[in-house]
């Protein structure tokens, strides 16, 4: 072969491997840019029963949820003041309509209604608060709230002077029952002889209800120190009204200006750290492989916000140890246990498991009485 005739098969060998390369990249360009930037955003979708700027339950939701799909990519929509029968049916569908891939029902509330329409949307995957509502394309999300719930009852027990403590409570659930047993069993833990009566309201919102059991568990039952269970923090502003101590919930009271050192502290979550595990685990198929996802303290999830200066060193101390102790594996629920009718709940080489925690405390811990 000549010499020209060699060079020339070879500059044309050489164009065909230059040219099929950039095939090749083109086509990987297409792919990529289909893949990645003509996909559609991902949505979600989260239900409230209350307003997005009602401090409490409520804002608390929307802002950790807002600020993790922010961080994420996700499209959020939302909808707040669901609050009648038949509403989250429609939100859901709103949503449903729209796009969204996941939604959340932030309240346990809406557990009965959700059992009715959550089939209907089967390539939907659903977040509820409720753990006694099950279904394929639904899990139970939740944190060990009652862990914090313990940490404050420790503290309200070495802070209390007249040993009655008040307690606002919602209503007769697993949840309201789990944290009014923990704070109890918190008490119980740094003073034995500190009671805690309960007022029950019968709805999560209803301020003036609040209002109302939380001056009478000052006036009538003695009450010193007060908390509550409910969406806003009615109780607490009740308490810093009359000069009574009070330890909130959901959010961190002492950042307001308006209160005062009455405020010892706060139960409160993470949300935003929790949603966007959350969500995380949706994008990658996860999120409904498990009926529950219940964290809390060992994931920094639940904790108590900065105390009021009429907190002691000596007290800080003590919740610090206490704290340690729990992620160390001492469990709340464990050891011997009482009922208030007497029965034993809990033997003393025993814990109680997550399944009769999230959904069968239909009791109340020795040490609880009741204010009709």
């Amino acid at each position: 072969m000549s010499f020209w005739l060699h060079h020339s098969l070879s500059h044309w060998a050489t164009r065909l491997i230059v040219g099929f390369i950039l095939i090749v990249l083109a086509a990987a360009c297409w792919i990529f840019s289909t893949s990645t930037f003509d996909q559609p955003q991902p949505k979600a979708g989260i239900v409230l029963l209350g307003g997005i700027h009602e401090e409490g339950w409520n804002a608390p939701q929307y802002r950790g949820i807002r600020k993790a799909c922010n961080a994420m990519g996700i499209k959020l929509m939302f909808k707040e003041n669901v609050n009648t029968e038949g509403a989250c049916t429609k939100a859901v569908q709103e949503m449903a309509d729209n796009g969204a891939g996941m939604i959340f029902l932030a309240s346990y509330s809406y557990s009965q209604e959700a059992q009715k329409f959550v089939r209907e949307y089967p390539h939907i995957a659903f977040g509820t608060n409720s753990a006694e509502c099950h279904a394929r394309n639904m899990t139970s999300y939740f944190v060990r709230m009652y862990q914090g719930r313990y940490l404050a009852g420790a503290l309200a027990g070495m802070h209390t002077k007249s040993n009655v403590i008040g307690y606002v409570a919602a209503m007769k659930n697993s949840e309201v029952n789990r944290g009014i047993n923990a704070f109890t069993l918190g008490v119980q833990q740094t003073n034995p002889n500190a009671r805690v009566v309960v007022m029950w309201t019968g709805s999560w919102q209803n301020e003036s209800k609040e209002a109302e059991e939380a001056r009478r568990l000052i006036t009538e039952a003695g009450a010193d120190v007060l908390t509550y269970h409910q969406d806003e923090p009615a109780a607490a502003d009740v308490a810093e009204k009359m000069g009574i101590d009070y330890i909130g919930y959901y959010e961190d009271l002492g950042k307001h200006e308006w209160r005062s050192e009455h405020a010892l502290t706060s139960v409160v979550c993470n949300w935003d750290r929790y949603y966007e595990d959350i969500i995380r685990r949706y994008l990658k198929g996860e999120l409904n492989y498990v009926d529950k996802q219940w964290v809390g303290m060992e994931a920094d999830f639940v904790e108590l916000c900065d105390f009021s200066p009429a907190v002691t060193d000596e007290e800080k101390a003590k919740l610090i140890y206490i704290k340690e102790r729990m992620l160390a594996g001492r469990f709340v629920f464990a050891g011997e246990i009482y009922d208030r009718q007497g029965q034993l709940r809990c033997r003393a080489d025993e814990s109680i498991r997550d399944d009769r925690l999230l959904q069968h405390m239909d009791w109340l811990v020795k040490g609880v009485e009741i204010l009709e």
